[in-house]
């Protein structure tokens, strides 16, 4: 695969997902801990989120679509992106979600135009990304003023053991805030070893 694609840092997390990708939905972890995770990322947009339905919103590490397909149920108006550096993730997000459009990329080169997204997503991918700074940047880049960006990822240390990029809650909000980016809140989902956070780009004319 192209390394604009997948850097070289991920490249074995890539075919790690494509090899899996036939029966990622099948998994049980899809029910015990994505589901529960995307339930309370989007319960938390419904509360904190946008007072207008989203125009346009953005899954970044979107696996096979699976939030899409909870986001179109909520906002089934708003055009859904889906971006990913797994092709085999992308060409199943396709199948199994055909009223969204996906895109084999990495977080750290988003194909969007500047200012194009309400609401940005990535759920339990932050921690594979080859660089999170360069992610945020762009994550930075595709969200309209006052747009928002709801990021899940675990806080399971040991995952550093297999190459994973574990981060605190004050390393996120520091990262966050490095993009641009200030955060309007943090839940945890304690029994699952996720932090959720709500962060929101400045008004137009602000970094």
């Amino acid at each position: 695969m192209d390394d604009k694609i997948a850097p070289p840092t991920t490249t074995h997390d890539v075919a790690r997902f494509d090899r899996w990708a036939a029966t990622y939905d099948e998994s049980i972890l899809q029910r015990w801990y994505f589901g529960p995770v995307h339930t309370r990322m989007l319960d938390l947009l419904m509360q904190e989120g946008p007072e207008k339905p989203p125009r346009c919103i953005v899954d970044v590490g979107c696996g096979t679509g699976r939030l899409l397909r909870a986001v179109s149920v909520r906002w089934p108006e708003a055009q859904l992106i889906g971006v990913d550096p797994a092709g085999q993730m992308v060409s199943q997000a396709g199948r199994l979600c055909p009223k969204a459009t996906f895109k084999l990329a990495s977080a750290e080169s988003l194909p969007l135009p500047d200012e194009s997204a309400d609401i940005v997503l990535s759920s339990i991918s932050f921690h594979h990304w080859a660089d999170q700074e360069e992610g945020l940047q762009e994550i930075a880049r595709v969200l309209r003023p006052e747009g928002l960006f709801c990021l899940a990822d675990h806080t399971f240390r040991l995952a550093e053991l297999f190459g994973g990029k574990v981060r605190s809650r004050d390393q996120i909000r520091g990262l966050l805030m490095g993009a641009g980016l200030a955060v309007r809140q943090h839940r945890r989902l304690r029994a699952r070893f996720v932090l959720i956070t709500l962060a929101q780009r400045g008004p137009s004319n602000a970094s």
